[in-house]
């Protein structure tokens, strides 16, 4: 007996097996490949074998993994360039201190300011680099800066 399909749970996954109410447009064990539209069912893969759907999947699941790895690295970059500006703006007060002393002693203390401003854009260059080495969830989410 021909296998049939059903879609007891919605239109987008059948279950497929001897006393399903739909007719399969082409052999298959695997029901997530068919949509339920209209009263009629249609295979999501333009009737590919299982096992090219499988890999199909495979490599969407590939993909899918990839672009959450990239997602999670562009925030934690976004994280790294917060806490950086928060760090540069809290030497705010020594700018002000360095310049009125510069100006009334002649001395450089600005340029010291300014160094360890540079310090900390550079440490945080270097953290988004290594953000971008990161290949694994386990490890962004084990960063710290």
């Amino acid at each position: 007996m021909a296998a049939k399909i059903s879609f007891p749970h919605g239109k987008d996954w059948g279950v497929i097996g001897p006393e399903g109410d739909h007719d399969l447009p082409v052999d298959s064990a695997l029901g997530h490949r068919f949509q339920l539209v209209d009263g009629k069912v249609f295979d999501r893969y333009n009737g590919v074998t299982d096992d090219e759907v499988r890999e199909i999947d495979a490599a969407r699941v590939v993909e899918r993994q990839a672009e959450e790895l990239q997602a999670a690295r562009t925030a934690l970059v976004r994280r790294v360039k917060t806490e950086a500006a928060k760090r540069i703006a809290t030497l705010d007060w020594k700018v002000e201190r360095a310049r009125e002393r510069d100006a009334l002693n002649g001395t450089t203390t600005l340029q010291d300011v300014y160094t360890e401003r540079e310090l900390i854009r550079m440490a945080s260059n270097e953290a988004e680099a290594a953000i971008a080495k990161l290949v694994t969830q386990e490890a962004i989410q084990a960063f710290s800066w």
